[in-house]
C-alpha cells in the first residue's frame, strides 16, 4: 500500500480548530423545558464531544470541571510529524546527516548495538546452512543500527510465495518450540557430531525456528525493547524509540524479507519492495508535546515513578535499608513527584466522564474525585496524628487557588500578550461566592480566637541567674478538649458551618445546572450574534477550500520540509518506492474523521479513576510516614511543610491547565480554575475533614493532634 497523505487530514483538523474559535455550539433557541437535564448541551446529535468541552470551558458552569487538553480524538501535528519522521523518502545523495542528535545516538547506543548484532550474526553463521540467511539479515541490522540516518529498511514482497524459513518468530507457539528442540537434540544424539552438519532435512522442515526464536527473545528482542524504552523516556528521541520498536516487530514477523540499504542505488532486487523505515533525524525538541491517547508523554513517563516509589518503600527499603535510594529524603522527594501524574490522570478521568455523561453525573464525579487526592492525604495524615499538617495544607490550598494560581496565570499570559481581557462581572460573581465561602470556613476559628479560653504560661529568662525573678510569659489557648468555650460554643458553631458549606455547594449546582440553566448557557450577546457567526464560519470554509489544494510535488516533499533543520537541505524524494502504511497513521485518519469519539470511554475513565485513587492512597501513606524524618533532618515546622509542599504539589494539574489557558489568551478560565479549586477546598474538603475527624474520635478521648 502507498503511504496515505496527511494533507487533507491536517487541513480538516486545522479547519476544525479555526471554526472552533468562533463557533458557538449553542446557537438556536430550544423549546424544551429548562429543567430537562439535556438542555445544557442541547442534544447529542446536534453537538459533538469537542463542542461539549468547548461549551463547558467557555461557560464554566459551577461544579463542572475545566480541562485544557482535548478529551476527543484529535489528529495532532506533533504526532503526525513523529510518524512521518520514520517514513521519509530515501535519498540518493552522499550526505551523512551529521547532526548533533544523530552523533549522540551513535555514541550512546549505536556502537554497542552494532557490536552485539554483529556477534549474533557470527553465531548464526556457524549454524547449519540456512542460518547464514539470518546471519546476513542480522549483519545488515548491525550496520543499520550503527548509523540509521539516510539509510532505509525495505521488505521484499514475493506474491503467492511463503516459505517455512521466513515463518514469523512472534507467531510460533510454545508447543512448536518444544517439539522442534526435541527433534533437533534427538537427531544430534543419534548421529553424533556429524549430525550437526547433517541436519539439512530438519532445517528445511522449519526445525531451525526454535533456535532463532530463542535468539530473538533472549538477545535481539530485549535489547531493542530496552533501547526503545530509554528513548521513549528521554522524550526528545521519540523517533528512535518508534524506530527500534518497529524494527523489533518487523524482525519478528518476516525476518528473511528485510533488507537494509544505504541509498536507492544499492537496491538490486527484482521483486517489488516496500519501504518500512527511513529516517534522517534522531532528536526533536518539539516532541515534548507528543501525546498518546490524549495524554502528554511527560505525564505518561512520570507514571513509572509511582511504581518505583512503591517498590522502593516496600522492597528496597526492606532488604537494603542503608542504600541511598531508600533514604527518607529520596523516598519523600520521589513520593511528591509521583503525586503529579496521579493527579493529572484523575483530572483527565473526571473531565472525560463529565463530558460524556449528564450534567448531574458530571457534577457528582467532579465533587467526589475532584478532591479525592487531597482528602485521602489529609485523612491519612490525621490518622497519623498530624493535624497541624492538615491545617497548613488546607490554608495553603486556599492561598494557592486565590493568589498564586491566578497570579502565575497572569504573568505567563503577559509574556505573550501585552493586554489580557476578562469579564469583570463574571469574575465578580465568582469572587463574591468565594469570599462568602472563606468567611464561612474561617468563622469558627475567628470566634474561638476572640472568645476562647487562654492560660498564662511563664518561663525563666534565658541566661537568668537563679533568684532574680526574671520570667517570660505569654498566653496560650487551652487544650480544646478541656476548654468549656470550645466544647459548648465553638464546636456546635463548627458543626453548623460544616453543614452549611456543602449545602451552599449543592445549591450552586442546582442553580447553574437545573433551575437557571438558560442563564448559564446562553447570553443575549451570543443569541444576537448567531447569524454573524454562521456567516463567518461559511467564509472560513470557503477560504480554506481555496487555499488547501497542494499538488503532488508538495505532498512528496512534505516530510522533507518538516524534518529538516534551518539551513539543512532535506533528501530528495525517490518516487519509485512504495512506502508501507503505518498503524499509527491509520489511527490518525480515524481521529480526524470527527470530534465525537472520546479518547477515553466511560469504562476506561472509571477504571483509571479507581486505579489512580488506590495508588495514591499507597503513596499518601508513604508520604505521611516519612514526614517526621524529614522534619527532624531539615528542622521544618509541620504546619509550614503543609502550607508549602503539601499544598502545591497536588495542585500541579490546576497549574498546567490554568497556565495553558492563559498562554492561549483565555485568562478568564485561568482565574476561574483558581476560584473553583478554592471553592472546593472551602465547601467540600474542609467539611469532609471535620466529618472524618468526628468519625476518627468517636468514642475516644479527643486529642488535639488527632482532631481537626
Amino acid at each position: 500500500r502507498r503511504r496515505p497523505s496527511h494533507d487533507s487530514r491536517r487541513d480538516n483538523d486545522e479547519g476544525d480548530e479555526l471554526r472552533g474559535e468562533n463557533e458557538n455550539p449553542i446557537e438556536e433557541e430550544t423549546t424544551t423545558s429548562p429543567h430537562a437535564d439535556h438542555v445544557s448541551f442541547m442534544s447529542d446529535h446536534e453537538i459533538t464531544l469537542k463542542d461539549k468541552q468547548e461549551a463547558m470551558n467557555r461557560e464554566h458552569p459551577f461544579g463542572m470541571p475545566i480541562w485544557k487538553p482535548a478529551l476527543y480524538r484529535k489528529s495532532r501535528s506533533v504526532v503526525r510529524k513523529a510518524n512521518r519522521a520514520l517514513h521519509l523518502a530515501p535519498s540518493s545523495s552522499p550526505q551523512l546527516f551529521l547532526q548533533p542528535g544523530n552523533i549522540l545516538w551513535t555514541i550512546l547506543f549505536g556502537w554497542w548495538l552494532a557490536l552485539v548484532m554483529a556477534t549474533i550474526s557470527l553465531l548464526l553463521w556457524i549454524v547449519p546452512p540456512n542460518g547464514r540467511k539470518y546471519s546476513a539479515v542480522t549483519g545488515g541490522l548491525a550496520f543499520y543500527l550503527l548509523w540509521p540516518f539516510g539509510r532505509y529498511v525495505e521488505r521484499i514482497v514475493v506474491p503467492g510465495e511463503e516459505t517455512e524459513e521466513d515463518a514469523p518468530l512472534l507467531g510460533s507457539t510454545k508447543h512448536h518450540h518444544r517439539e522442534g528442540w526435541k527433534t533437533w537434540l534427538h537427531h544430534i544424539a543419534s548421529s553424533g557430531f556429524s549430525g550437526w552438519w547433517g541436519a539439512q532435512e530438519l532445517i528445511s522442515q522449519g526445525t531451525l525456528l526454535p533456535f532463532l526464536s530463542y535468539t530473538y527473545y533472549t538477545f535481539l528482542g530485549p535489547l531493542l525493547f530496552i533501547v526503545s524504552t530509554i528513548c521513549w523516556m528521554c522524550v526528545i528521541t521519540i523517533p528512535m524509540s518508534k524506530l527500534n520498536y518497529k524494527l523489533l516487530r518487523h524482525l519478528g514477523k518476516h525476518p528473511l524479507s528485510i533488507r537494509f540499504h544505504a541509498s536507492p542505488s544499492a537496491a538490486s532486487s527484482t521483486h517489488p519492495t516496500v519501504i518500512l523505515l527511513c529516517t534522517y533525524q534522531a532528536v526533536g525538541f518539539q516532541y515534548y508535546k507528543y501525546t498518546y491517547e490524549g495524554i502528554n508523554i511527560i505525564f505518561i513517563n512520570l507514571l513509572s515513578l509511582v511504581f518505583f516509589v512503591i517498590l522502593d518503600e516496600y522492597v528496597i527499603h526492606h532488604y537494603w535499608p542503608e542504600s541511598w535510594i531508600a533514604s527518607p529524603m529520596v523516598v519523600f522527594s520521589l513520593s511528591l513527584g509521583s503525586v503529579i501524574p496521579l493527579s493529572y490522570f484523575i483530572g483527565m478521568g473526571v473531565s472525560s466522564v463529565s463530558a460524556q455523561t449528564s450534567m448531574a453525573v458530571g457534577s457528582v464525579i467532579n465533587a467526589t474525585f475532584g478532591s479525592i487526592i487531597e482528602i485521602i492525604l489529609y485523612a491519612i495524615a490525621l490518622m497519623g496524628g498530624k493535624s497541624a499538617l492538615v491545617e497548613g495544607s488546607l490554608i495553603g490550598s486556599i492561598l494557592v487557588g486565590v493568589l498564586l494560581l491566578p497570579g502565575s496565570s497572569m504573568v505567563s499570559g503577559g509574556m505573550k500578550r501585552k493586554e489580557q481581557r476578562f469579564n469583570s462581572k463574571s469574575a465578580g460573581v465568582t469572587s463574591t461566592m468565594l469570599i462568602m465561602a472563606i468567611i464561612g470556613a474561617l468563622s469558627p476559628t475567628m470566634f474561638y480566637q476572640l472568645f476562647g479560653s487562654f492560660q498564662l504560661r511563664c518561663t525563666t529568662c534565658p541566661g537568668d541567674i537563679e533568684g532574680s525573678g526574671c520570667s517570660q510569659c505569654h498566653y496560650d489557648p487551652m487544650d480544646p478538649a478541656h476548654d468549656p468555650v470550645y466544647q459548648n460554643k465553638v464546636k456546635p458553631f463548627m458543626w453548623i458551618c460544616a453543614a452549611i458549606l456543602p449545602s451552599a455547594y449543592i445549591i450552586g449546582l442546582v442553580f447553574s445546572l437545573h433551575t437557571h440553566v438558560d442563564m448559564v448557557w446562553k447570553s443575549p450577546t451570543q443569541e444576537n450574534s448567531s447569524q454573524q457567526r454562521k456567516q463567518q464560519r461559511q467564509q472560513q470554509q470557503s477560504m480554506m477550500s481555496a487555499e488547501h489544494h497542494p499538488n503532488d510535488n508538495s505532498r512528496l516533499n512534505a516530510g522533507q520540509v518538516e524534518s529538516g533543520h534551518a539551513g539543512t537541505v532535506g533528501p530528495p524524494p525517490f518516487p519509485s518506492f512504495i512506502q508501507e502504511a503505518d498503524d499509527d497513521e491509520e489511527d490518525e485518519e480515524g481521529e480526524a474523521a470527527g470530534h465525537d469519539a472520546p479518547e477515553w470511554g466511560k469504562a476506561k475513565s472509571f477504571t483509571v479513576l479507581f486505579a489512580c485513587t488506590l495508588l495514591y492512597s499507597i503513596i499518601a501513606e508513604i508520604l505521611v510516614d516519612t514526614v517526621d524524618l524529614i522534619m527532624a533532618d531539615m528542622n521544618l515546622d509541620e504546619k509550614f511543610l503543609g502550607l508549602t509542599l503539601f499544598a502545591l504539589v497536588p495542585n500541579i494539574t490546576e497549574f498546567t491547565n490554568a497556565i495553558g489557558f492563559s498562554i492561549h489568551g483565555n485568562i478568564v478560565l485561568s482565574m476561574e480554575i483558581g476560584s473553583a479549586y478554592a471553592l472546593q477546598v472551602c465547601l467540600l474538603q474542609i467539611p469532609a475533614m471535620v466529618l472524618f475527624s468526628w468519625w476518627l474520635n468517636l468514642g475516644k478521648e479527643e486529642l488535639a493532634r488527632y482532631t481537626f
